[in-house]
């Protein structure tokens, strides 16, 4: 009875740290989960949940099938990101299993650790996007082929083949981690052609999983990469297109501290904050050395290895070729890989310099706490929720609704709209051209009741409106890439016929 009662024991320590990051991770997951509207993205992601008949066979369908059934219990903002919550946290088990399996229970532990914190993964958890589900189902296949390089089986390698299929059509980026497992297995068993042969049949029942998908993956890739990049010179009007930059050898360096900590596009404001960043990044580097020339389990380290770097290749290449896709949220699928690693080089520190390993962990925790700080305290999306319950509290009976732009105002509106007013949308060209915007002046309503205007205001589009409407309310968006302004405006020939009526009855 003693012994039955200190094994239970004794297990239940075993899983008490992974479950102490498990209850962290949620906790940080769930924080201020429906703070801030849902932006551009994640609003399209929500749109083709609720056509699922027209977004099936586009090119990440799962995930749209997954939220189209979560939709049916809710629909609220926090609810509609709980479901990558619940991905994110299963990832950090997944991740946790793999580092115990290819090195040891403290890599797990660590890797765990740095995919919990890491603000790139906090942000895409609470979000209505894939890479959650993406990042799961890729951890799966990879777990499932770890299984199989230590021991081949059918169960093993049809696992593998049914998760690798699901991260894929999660999102198509995760045909890369095929690249590594390939290498790997082909390296592992190049003298036993049972195994191959098991192998190849599973590569082979992927691609038929995905043949329906195909096609349309495609085609809607090189609508999205635009053409090929010119290799001597860049033409101005391609930036739009081609959005971001190249990556040179300074940005694939850096990649590792946008995994752990500063996960945002642009640099810090402050040169000092900055250089702290590029001296944690050297440090993170070197970790990531240390560990590929460490000795202990140096086989299955380099298996991590080739899932965290070996799909980069290509990546790499390819936005040099073509559009770039060196971004983190296409990345995110490697960065666990790259966790197990970095633990692994602390570790190695840790056993030679007990001190240095302390302070590496103090200088992680101040440049990662410094990132969540001004995640959770800095609003980074566009508040399309505020806008139309702006509308909604202040709209009366009679007024019309106008909005102009670009299709998301559209998906917004029918996400997040519930008034009264008539809708219409008037097609906007090129206002910034005084000919263009004079005509769309003028094909406003003209109308004696009151217009809600929804669009993206300039002071020139704003000087052209007051010419011809009476503005009653403003509110303009602060300036993201996601936004719209709300103007309440009636027209300038009612407003001075009420004005005279005023005025004539104050003078009887």
């Amino acid at each position: 009875m003693n012994t039955t009662t200190h094994k239970e024991k004794f297990h239940w320590q075993q899983w008490m740290p992974i479950v102490l990051i498990l209850l962290l991770a949620t906790g940080l997951y769930l924080y201020d989960l429906g703070e801030e509207s849902l932006w551009r993205d994640e609003l399209i992601s929500v749109h083709r949940a609720k056509n699922l008949k027209d977004s099936f066979f586009g090119p990440r369908p799962l995930y749209h099938t997954l939220l189209s059934v979560w939709m049916m219990f809710g629909e609220s903002d926090s609810w509609l990101r709980g479901l990558c919550v619940i991905f994110t946290l299963g990832s950090v088990f997944l991740i946790y299993q793999l580092g115990c399996r290819l090195v040891s229970k403290p890599v797990g532990l660590i890797s765990a650790l740095l995919l919990t914190l890491s603000p790139l993964f906090i942000n895409h958890a609470q979000e209505v996007r894939m890479y959650g589900p993406s990042t799961f189902f890729g951890l799966l296949g990879t777990l499932a082929l770890a299984s199989a390089l230590e021991s081949p089986n059918k169960f093993s390698i049809g696992g593998w083949a049914i998760a690798r299929w699901l991260a894929i059509i999660s999102t198509p980026l995760n045909l890369l981690l095929l690249l590594p497992d390939t290498v790997l297995f082909a390296w592992r068993f190049r003298k036993e052609k049972r195994e191959l042969l098991s192998f190849g049949i599973g590569l082979i029942a992927i691609f038929l999983l995905w043949s329906p998908w195909f096609v349309r993956v495609a085609i809607n890739s090189l609508s999205f990469v635009g053409g090929v990049r010119q290799v001597d010179t860049v033409d101005p009007s391609l930036v739009s297109k081609f959005k971001h930059p190249a990556p040179g050898l300074f940005t694939v360096l850096f990649q590792v501290t946008k995994f752990t900590t500063w996960y945002h596009s642009r640099r810090p404001a402050s040169n000092l904050i900055y250089g702290f960043y590029i001296f944690y990044s050297v440090i993170t580097v070197s970790l990531i050395g240390l560990a590929i020339f460490e000795k202990r389990n140096e086989q299955k380290i380099g298996w991590a290895a080739a899932w965290g770097f070996l799909p980069l290749i290509p990546i790499f290449v390819f936005s040099h070729i073509s559009r770039s896709l060196w971004v983190n949220r296409y990345l995110m699928f490697t960065a666990p890989y790259t966790f197990i690693v970095l633990a692994v080089g602390f570790l190695a520190v840790w056993r030679r310099w007990k001190i240095g390993a302390v302070a590496i962990a103090l200088i992680y925790f101040v440049a990662v706490g410094g990132v969540l700080k001004r995640y959770y305290a800095i609003q980074d999306r566009g508040n399309w929720r505020d806008v139309f319950q702006l509308i909604q509290t202040n709209e009366q009976p009679g007024d019309l609704f106008v909005w102009a732009g670009t299709r998301r105002i559209e998906i917004a509106i029918n996400h997040y709209y519930r008034g009264s007013a008539n809708i219409m949308h008037k097609n906007r060209s090129d206002l910034e051209d005084p000919q263009a915007l004079e005509s769309w002046i003028q094909s406003l309503p003209k109308t004696q009741s009151r217009i809600w205007l929804v669009l993206d205001l300039s002071p020139s589009i704003l000087s052209a409106i007051e010419k011809q409407f009476e503005i009653q309310m403003k509110q303009q968006q602060h300036k993201t890439s996601d936004q719209a302004d709300v103007l309440l405006v009636i027209p300038r020939k009612r407003y001075d016929e009420r004005k005279n009526l005023e005025s004539n009855k104050k003078s009887i």
